[in-house]
């Protein structure tokens, strides 16, 4: 199954940066001047300030009906709602993984799951570049957010992986927050996350990517 490997590369990335912001790969650091290879987006120049105020309280990310191309492949992503997060004044960040539920990928006819366990906690900063807003996540010492992924059968495709830094263009409206992650690494493509106000949630509309 030669394709395997991308594909669990690709649903921890894409599980861990849709159900919480605090994703696999991605920068280690707030973003600096330089045009990402993955994405060709040009990252902003700013040093991170204080945390936007349109995130700041409650959301909820809502399930996703989404696809992405994967080189020769097309990955589509269902699922994946649940997780709360809690985005304060200064940035602090908690997010809850209580009700989230699997995010599921199928690709040429097989299916990998992945959940999420554990509190994930970290800072969030924030910087506006030219069109676009920025936000970079910092998982804290006590960020005990994993994925676990899994094939068809419930096999275990690993060990559940911790959180780590990562950087995303994002929008917000009022009941509203998207983000999408500008540089994944994997030669993937993230789906668009969307979360909206308080505790709850339902099903998005089809939305195109932040620009």
């Amino acid at each position: 199954m030669n394709h395997l490997p991308r594909i669990l590369v690709a649903l921890v990335a894409v599980t861990s940066a849709s159900c919480a912001v605090a994703a696999c790969g991605g920068s280690s650091g707030p973003p600096q001047t330089t045009t990402s290879a993955a994405s060709g987006t040009p990252a902003p120049s700013a040093t991170a300030a204080a945390v936007d105020p349109c995130l700041v309280g409650t959301w909820t990310v809502v399930g996703q009906t989404q696809s992405s191309p994967a080189n020769d492949e097309n990955i589509t992503y269902t699922g994946g709602a649940g997780e709360i997060f809690t985005i304060g004044a200064t940035g602090d960040v908690t997010i809850d993984t209580q009700a989230a539920a699997p995010l599921v990928l199928v690709s040429a006819g097989e299916t990998f799951k992945g959940t999420v366990s554990g509190t994930g906690r970290g800072t969030l900063t924030t910087l506006t570049s030219g069109p676009n807003r920025y936000f970079h996540f910092e998982p804290s010492a006590d960020d005990t957010r994993k994925t676990l992924s899994v094939d068809a059968t419930g096999a275990e495709l690993g060990p559940a992986r911790p959180d780590t830094a990562f950087s995303a263009i994002y929008t917000c409206a009022p009941g509203r927050f998207t983000f999408y992650k500008s540089a994944v690494n994997y030669m993937v493509d993230g789906p668009i996350v969307t979360l909206t106000s308080g505790k709850g949630h339902s099903s998005p509309k089809a939305s195109a990517k932040p620009s």
